[in-house]
């Protein structure tokens, strides 16, 4: 008989970014092979081939080449270096410009999370499936001015949490996976779309962002 305790748990990566923030500057991407377009799926079916698609080093290029493109400092650069590290093909990135997994794809391997300067992309398990796709520490004011999805400090998602598994911490919401219950009860309530389900169930604003 199988010992269940030493099975492990599927792990799968998240963004701790949706998308949304203000370019300064055009950052330049390949068209096609690993990337979204609006209006489409991930290219390709979120892959990449031999000698296409986004360069490992991308997001490291325009940290030192255009380091104000993005008007969130802690938002997803869309340089693809976490597409480029996937050996799986699970990461893309979006219309919106940030990186996006999927998780049926993905094996929570790490490697997308290795190759992200700034540090945005996370390894949970699957059963976590709701999560915060915002760290900027800057003031709700101030991410109202720099994205259309960035989380402002509101507290909606504390006062509407049953298990009191959310905190407002520099300035957005943290969620403690040991309490949490994955009722999306924060993901529905979230009126800027910043806490997600990767589901795709409970994040009714869904539609909405970036629009």
């Amino acid at each position: 008989m199988k010992d269940m305790s030493r099975v492990q748990k599927k792990k799968v990566a998240v963004v701790q970014c949706a998308g949304g923030c203000r370019r300064q500057t055009e950052v330049g991407r390949p068209a096609g092979n690993g990337y979204q377009t609006e209006g489409s799926g991930p290219a390709g079916n979120g892959c990449q081939t031999e000698g296409s698609g986004p360069a490992e080093n991308g997001c490291q290029q325009i940290l030192e080449t255009k380091a104000d493109a993005v008007s969130c400092e802690y938002g997803c650069l869309g340089g693809g270096s976490c597409v480029a590290a996937c050996r799986l093909h699970a990461v893309y990135i979006n219309a919106r410009g940030a990186a996006e997994v999927d998780p049926e794809k993905c094996a929570g391997c790490g490697l997308c999370a290795k190759a992200c300067p700034r540090n945005l992309i996370r390894i949970t398990s699957v059963e976590y499936n709701i999560y915060p796709a915002c760290v900027s520490e800057d003031a709700g004011a101030q991410t109202r001015k720099n994205c259309d999805t960035g989380c402002i400090a509101c507290g909606i998602c504390v006062r509407n949490c049953p298990m009191a598994a959310i905190s407002i911490e520099n300035n957005h919401a943290v969620i403690d996976e040991e309490k949490c219950i994955a009722c999306g009860m924060c993901a529905v309530k979230c009126p800027r779309g910043a806490i997600r389900d990767y589901n795709g169930i409970f994040t009714v604003r869904e539609a909405q962002v970036g629009s």
